[in-house]
């Protein structure tokens, strides 16, 4: 990285850099000499010197019948880090309280068109950092969206997740039923059939994904309380499920 880089990182604009390194080259210099080094306007070296003073990198040489200036030791800019440093460290509990507040409240997303609902779904079969948990109702889902069966079924295949399902249907040699019984990574249980659901509903780490298809629209809401509460109320579920 060149000099003139390094520097703007510490805060100074790329013509102050380049007077600060035109100063260390020189020495105790003019603002003529400066000006020829540099390449700038007198006016122009002579707002930008009074910033490099503000910033403590630059200083008026004293008892001098003609005006020198000359850069200060670069290590204060080792001095500023330190400081800034310091004061991060005082501040980041205050910072980390307030990011904390921000995170805790839920991000919810809805998708109302037929590719944002898809989308929603590939997502969740790409879920590799636990187990997916799904409670749906198979005769919900209409034949427009049936291509969900194949993703779902071809994930399960391939290893891509684990899912655990709680159905209801009225037709328990359902396609996808009789097609992912015996896959790996994978267990279905029947619902009472007093329990209908009408709606599709998964859980996969800290987020809650809802499919309606009578309003056709999906949420997902990401919340740790929220997945973990109806993490909990799937468990009792599937204490009572009837299996396969």
């Amino acid at each position: 990285m060149e000099l003139i880089e390094v520097l703007q990182q510490f805060g100074l604009n790329k013509n102050e850099a380049n007077v600060y390194l035109a100063l260390l080259q020189l020495g105790p210099s003019p603002v003529l000499a400066i000006a020829r080094r540099t390449g700038l306007k007198r006016p122009t070296i002579y707002l930008i010197l009074d910033e490099l003073i503000k910033h403590g990198l630059a200083a008026l040489v004293p008892q001098e019948k003609k005006k020198l200036f000359i850069a200060l030791p670069p290590d204060r800019f080792e001095e500023k880090l330190e400081r800034q440093t310091e004061l991060i460290r005082q501040v980041l509990p205050e910072l980390t309280a307030l990011y904390r507040t921000q995170t805790a409240k839920p991000a919810i997303q809805i998708f109302e068109s037929r590719e944002g609902i898809m989308n929603v779904y590939k997502e969740i079969t790409n879920f590799k950092k636990g187990e997916v948990l799904s409670f749906f109702s198979a005769e919900a889902i209409p034949q427009e969206f049936f291509e969900v069966f194949d993703i779902f079924i071809r994930a399960i295949k391939e290893e891509k997740m684990r899912l655990r399902e709680i159905v209801y249907t009225k037709d328990k040699n359902h396609f996808y039923i009789q097609k992912t019984k015996n896959l790996p990574n994978h267990e279905m249980r029947f619902t009472d059939p007093k329990n209908k659901f009408v709606t599709d509903n998964f859980i996969y780490g800290d987020k809650v994904a809802l499919f309606s298809f009578k309003k056709r629209f999906a949420v997902v809401i990401e919340s740790e309380d929220m997945a973990k509460s109806l993490r909990s109320l799937f468990e009792l579920a599937w204490q009572s499920a009837e299996k396969i």
